[in-house]
């Protein structure tokens, strides 16, 4: 589907966004023609709808969390009903949708079933079939753990998917930089590099003869289990975003993520994207510019309609695993089309709570998440305060 802006008239006209959403490409005056007055940028909306009375002891409230997803798409889009809200975002019945949730935290700190399901209802209510809806993140056993088991679509219930091992890379869509990586079990070179397995054999073999004559090579024969290190420049992105599904929508939770400063809506999302991307978390880089350069892809801007971050239980140390000491069950639900926005937002959160830990001793998230930031900088964004549009539903 082309990329276009379209422009809807929010709360009276008091409010515009574009269709198209901050992911858009912006278009450029011609040159032949006299500029018109700078207009002032779009403000970017996001929809915040908050009740910490739907936790309860880590148990959601269905049908009340089911009110707050519909409420926030309404909200967003001036929609009369979610159907036509989830049309308004650009889905049609052709569509394949996936929505990509986070797993990671178990059955406990992991996307509620219940935002899922509102999501999935109204996909349908806007003539999406079940078939074409599936539910994914990367790993299968976090799936699994968290009680998202893989299955195949079909005309009586939506599918459910993982990357690996799943529907797997495509070698014709790579991110590549400077940083080497240390290929594992999951990453797609690994799995499939049969040279590089042939190479460390032959080195085990040359170490062993090293003794001219055919003698002990004694202590420094290498052990029989040792490899050759597999390392590579190169992340495949997912066929799950590339290949098999036409629109995107992204539903991480809030955590806090040692290696990238903060598991929101950019960087659960891009990281969920590729294989080989330890290589750029934690010190020195800590995914920054990384995630943005991942996420800053035409097919990537196209096909994510929005941003769901369920913080209903948001974890401000510890994560992206479960550590219930960690976590407040705030209730909220952000929507929005600008995962910047939404993440900025989010973010001094997390440092507030890491700051007033009864404990003392949590150090602030800082220059870790400086890809927030940077994203603003890709365009994919914006962290500008003075450009967010925060509406807060009761």
């Amino acid at each position: 589907m082309n990329c276009r802006r379209i422009k809807e008239t929010l709360w009276a006209g008091a409010l515009s966004i574009f269709i198209s959403g901050a992911w858009a490409q912006n278009g450029a005056v011609s040159a032949t023609t006299s500029p018109a007055p700078a207009s002032p940028p779009p403000l970017s909306p996001v929809i915040l709808t908050e009740n910490p009375d739907v936790v309860q002891r880590f148990e959601v409230d269905p049908e009340a969390v089911r009110q707050m997803v519909d409420d926030s798409l309404l909200k967003l889009t001036s929609a009369p009903d979610v159907g036509t809200a989830w049309k308004r975002l650009g889905i049609t019945p052709q569509d394949v949708v996936g929505i990509k949730i986070t797993t990671m935290g178990g059955p406990i700190f992991s996307t509620h079933y219940p935002v899922v399901q509102a999501i999935c209802d109204g996909l349908q209510a806007a003539g999406v079939p079940t078939s074409h809806i599936i539910i994914w993140d990367k790993m299968a056993g976090d799936m699994i753990r968290a009680g998202y088991s893989p299955r195949d679509p079909d005309d009586s219930h939506v599918g459910i998917a993982a990357v690996f091992p799943g529907t797997g890379y495509d070698t014709n869509v790579v991110y590549k930089n400077e940083i080497l990586g240390t290929l594992i079990w999951g990453d797609y070179d690994f799995v499939h590099n049969d040279v590089t397995d042939e190479l460390a054999e032959a080195a085990r073999q040359a170490v062993k003869n090293k003794a001219f004559g055919g003698g002990d090579a004694g202590g420094d024969s290498l052990d029989a289990g040792t490899e050759i290190p597999q390392t590579s420049d190169r992340s495949y992105y997912a066929r799950l975003v590339t290949q098999i599904c036409t629109k995107i929508i992204n539903v991480p939770v809030l955590s806090d993520d040692s290696y990238v400063g903060m598991d929101g809506c950019l960087g659960s999302l891009a990281l969920a994207c590729v294989d080989n991307n330890r290589r750029f978390q934690g010190d020195p880089t800590y995914g920054d510019p990384a995630i943005c350069q991942i996420l800053d892809r035409d097919f990537m801007r196209h096909k994510v309609v929005v941003h769901i971050l369920d913080a209903l239980v948001a974890q401000y140390a510890g994560g992206p695993r479960f550590d219930p000491q960690f976590t407040k069950s705030i209730g909220a639900i952000y929507v929005s089309r600008d995962p910047v926005a939404i993440d900025s937002l989010v973010l001094p959160l997390l440092e507030k709570w890491r700051a007033s830990d009864r404990q003392g001793r949590i150090d602030p998230i800082g220059h870790a998440a400086s890809h927030v930031h940077s994203a603003a900088l890709y365009n994919l964004g914006t962290d500008d305060a003075s450009r967010i549009q925060l509406v807060r539903l009761p």
